[in-house]
């Protein structure tokens, strides 16, 4: 039906008036830190280092310390349970020798500057650790480690198994590793022995993130 006159003119109008409308209602893209916000957090951060670092501090995108160690290598190793934390953008690490101080801050200043590096967190993990966590339950664990010229990123879900909910196909009882992720692994001990070694793939030059953290 073709449509004429005033009543086209009409038409024409309501259309002009409709865009601004279907313009607002359209919902803005989600912001990095929005998309970071949805995710489910982190339970547990684990600090080590790889050889030895001292005055090691692990920064969040927004410059608050979220873990710090005086010392660390593979042996020494910082394990927080803190409770669930907002899963950060991206993470910087620094490192330092000689006459260093702990702020209030809880960060490391002052000495010598040994290492500063940044890398991203919160994308790299895949939806697939989340949607195993739904399934199986279980809690996600961040990992970091500091080495020459990097900091590695790593995570898994862990997950307790009691003696008294113990069924087949769970294992040993204690604590169990699942979705092992990231740029790292640690060694597997058992007993005080290296049962299965770790491994480390060192992320390629360029693929850090960007600092927003001012410290």
């Amino acid at each position: 039906m073709k449509i004429h006159g005033p009543l086209r003119s009409m038409f024409r109008l309501l259309g002009l008036f409709s865009l601004p409308l279907l313009s607002a209602c359209a919902a803005p893209p989600a912001s990095n830190d929005q998309a970071a916000d949805r995710l489910p957090g982190f339970s547990s951060l684990m600090l080590d280092a790889n050889p030895e670092k001292t005055g090691v501090t692990i920064y969040n995108e927004y410059g608050d310390a979220i873990a710090a160690a005086s010392r660390l290598n593979k042996r020494i190793v910082q394990n927080d349970h803190g409770g669930p934390r907002r899963i950060p953008r991206f993470i910087r690490a620094t490192w330092r020798t000689g006459n260093y101080r702990l702020t209030r801050e809880g960060a490391w200043e002052g000495g010598t500057l040994m290492g500063d590096y940044t890398a991203t967190v919160a994308e790299r993990i895949p939806q697939a650790v989340f949607d195993y966590m739904r399934k199986n339950g279980g809690s996600l664990r961040l990992k970091i480690r500091v080495v020459d010229g990097s900091v590695l990123v790593g995570w898994d879900v862990e997950k307790y198994v009691s003696v008294e909910g113990w069924k087949p196909g769970d294992g040993d009882s204690g604590m169990h590793y699942y979705m092992v992720g990231g740029d790292f692994r640690e060694d597997q001990i058992f007993n005080g022995k290296v049962v299965e070694p770790g491994w480390e793939r060192i992320p390629p030059a360029g693929t850090t993130a960007p600092g927003r953290v001012n410290r």
